[in-house]
């Protein structure tokens, strides 16, 4: 039987966060670069927690992250944790989203690069347009401010 994390946390909707991440990402970025593994590995630790999406998913691209850490610091303590711990759920939905042929790992400088700008339109519900909206301020924020930054301001370490 299929248990609630299961159904949630799957490498489908895993898949469709990262590629939605890594397509804001690379147009947000200066020089249209795609996110390195570390971005990566940040991704779905966060948008799988409810509390984080609820917080974000509205909020302005421009400083967004920096208001949110303001906010509720609380959000983002554990990272480090969840990360290492939702490793292999990250690296199933990177296998998706290359074997979809949605996301590509640039192999001259290792950046995730969206083969697709756009996916299909479909209905789904309440929650994972939320997660999705999560996952384009997501990759906003993080093609904008510096990966040592970031690490800094999420406290982990890669």
């Amino acid at each position: 039987m299929l248990n609630e994390y299961d159904a949630v946390q799957n490498p489908a909707l895993g898949a469709l966060l990262l590629w939605t991440f890594v397509n804001e990402f690379y147009k947000s970025s200066a020089e249209q670069e795609g996110p390195i593994l570390p971005h990566i590995m940040l991704v779905l630790p966060i948008l799988f927690n409810q509390d984080f999406v609820e917080n974000i998913y509205k909020r302005n691209k421009k400083g967004g992250l920096y208001n949110a850490l303001n906010d509720e610091m609380a959000l983002f303590i554990g990272v480090q944790n969840r990360m290492q711990t939702m490793s292999d759920i990250t690296f199933k939905s990177l296998n998706v989203c290359s074997s979809a042929k949605i996301v590509l790992l640039d192999k001259n400088n290792f950046q995730f690069i969206p083969v697709r700008t756009k996916i299909p339109d479909y209905k789904h519900n309440e929650g994972i347009h939320k997660m999705l909206a999560a996952a384009k301020r997501l990759g906003y924020w993080f093609a904008t401010i510096e990966l040592n930054q970031l690490s800094v301001l999420l406290k982990v370490r890669f």
